[in-house]
């Protein structure tokens, strides 16, 4: 009995494996349409990654003059873009009440303007209001994955536009890094 089950079960084997289907009996389909309009999407390879992603705000920008530097105040700690002695560039500073991280920038922008922070694996748009000083601000949890995955570990330089205005292109500091994971960390 035990031998009648084993070449049964042999038999079927082989059945599945003579019935297998085969990637060469499907059709190829053929190309259709003007072949120059289509867009090419290059194959993954070594080379491609979320570094190699397109920053298009970035491209032909030339990289702001000044220096980042790091603050501690009443306020919470902040990295600061800019000229030392003169009003900072750009400012991302941590509001350690709301965990949030508050950025701006000595542009105007008012109420329902957007300020979008561009690295070259990621951006993030978010909506502006009045700030201090006739600067434009605007605020974003300091854990969320944009600030923590994409800004805190950005490469070369990052860029801050208000609405459609001109970009400002910055070198990346570790102060960026510090500033955003200082906040985002857990109190306790």
């Amino acid at each position: 009995m035990k031998r009648l089950i084993a070449v049964a079960m042999l038999a079927g084997l082989g059945a599945c494996q003579q019935h297998a289907p085969s990637n060469t009996e499907m059709p190829v389909p053929e190309a259709s349409g003007n072949l120059q309009d289509a867009h090419r999407v290059p194959a993954p390879s070594a080379d491609v990654g979320s570094a190699a992603l397109p920053a298009p705000e970035l491209e032909g920008v030339a990289v702001a003059a000044g220096q980042w530097r790091f603050q501690v105040s009443a306020k919470g700690d902040q990295a600061v873009f800019g000229d030392a002695g003169e009003a900072s560039e750009f400012a991302m500073r941590c509001d350690p009440e709301t965990r949030r991280m508050v950025f701006t920038r000595a542009a105007s922008g008012g109420t329902g303007a957007t300020m979008q922070i561009i690295a070259a694996n990621g951006a993030a748009t978010f909506y502006t209001e009045p700030g201090p000083g006739g600067r434009t601000q605007a605020s974003n949890p300091a854990t969320d994955t944009f600030l923590t995955d994409v800004l805190a570990t950005a490469k070369d330089r990052i860029g801050v536009r208000i609405g459609g205005g001109p970009t400002l292109a910055m070198p990346i500091d570790p102060v960026i890094r510090q500033t955003i994971l200082r906040c985002a960390a857990p109190i306790g």
